[in-house]
């Protein structure tokens, strides 16, 4: 009896291979951009994703490095504090800017497809700095004060901390 269903799956597949039948377009081209899709994420997907992880790692971020005044769970000391005394405030404004926006682009990668990391990484440049401008401007709606020379040095670091946490990320997504 096996050698009975082994001759049929045999045969079946043999006019599989050997038939001159092929799936219609329209299926093919379904899953041709089914695949595409998949294989090339839209980036403002992925800036969503990424946006929507940064809130909240962001604000967890904030109980250990109070950024621009912000203090939303009222501890008395920081990292930015211990960066102030190390190297003073243009170095705190830059390592706060790379932990902030780093952390919260490492934590995304935990999340996110190689996929979607290749297509962060084709626009790392582009979606760190406005993550960066949307974070200034949240710091600014709940009264942070800072002077644009300071924010920069912070955009600056956000822009090193979310570049390098990209390739970080894509390098372990590989492995």
């Amino acid at each position: 009896m096996t050698d009975k269903k082994n001759n049929e799956w045999i045969y079946n597949y043999q006019e599989f291979i050997n038939g001159n039948e092929h799936a219609p377009t329209e299926l093919n081209n379904k899953v041709y951009d089914e695949i595409k899709s998949l294989l090339n994420p839209n980036s403002f997907v992925v800036f969503s994703k990424v946006l929507g992880i940064h809130f909240a790692v962001g604000f967890l971020s904030l109980s250990v490095c109070h950024q621009f005044g912000i203090n939303p769970f009222n501890t008395k000391r920081s990292l930015a504090d211990w960066m102030m005394d190390i190297g003073g405030h243009h170095f705190c404004m830059v390592g706060c800017g790379v932990l902030f926006l780093g952390l919260s682009i490492l934590a995304a990668g935990i999340f996110l497809t190689i996929e979607e990391v290749n297509a962060l990484k084709r626009t790392q440049y582009l979606q760190t700095l406005v993550l960066g401008l949307i974070s200034l401007g949240i710091f600014v709606s709940f009264g942070a004060e800072f002077a644009f020379g300071i924010a920069m040095l912070w955009l600056i670091g956000g822009l090193a901390g979310g570049v390098a946490a990209t390739q970080t990320i894509l390098r372990v997504k590989r492995v």
